[in-house]
């Protein structure tokens, strides 16, 4: 089922996010994203040690590149000084992290990050 908000319901749902008046102002304009990331924000932290098979990376909601088990399968061209509203990296077919400028909206791989800088830290006192 789909679920459908209105312009007033997006704008208190993004407020409760604590995002930025510049995030709310970008996602307000895109209800079918705040829907999926409505989703997204209720999945849980990618694992430690999770390596994904396919990764994407979305500039505006469209694919800009492709890898599959670490080969670029897809490059899309993109002026380099580009700076799309928002960003979208996706691991098998999962957001697993959605920022709009430099503002995590959703951040799923804060625990393999947790877990790589534990290593770091582990590997330091050997």
């Amino acid at each position: 089922m789909v679920q459908t908000f209105k312009t007033q319901d997006i704008q208190a749902l993004l407020q409760e996010w604590e995002l930025s008046e510049a995030a709310i102002s970008v996602l307000a304009k895109e209800p079918e994203i705040v829907t999926e990331l409505i989703r997204a924000r209720h999945l849980p932290l990618l694992p430690p040690g999770y390596v994904p098979t396919v990764v994407e990376v979305l500039f505006d909601d469209i694919p800009y590149v492709r890898s599959e088990k670490g080969q670029v399968v897809y490059l899309r061209y993109c002026e380099p000084d580009y700076q799309p509203p928002f960003v979208e990296y996706r691991f098998d077919g999962e957001t697993a992290v959605f920022q709009v400028g430099g503002e995590y909206v959703v951040n799923r791989v804060e625990g393999m990050a947790q877990a790589i800088a534990l290593q770091g830290l582990l590997h330091e006192e050997d």
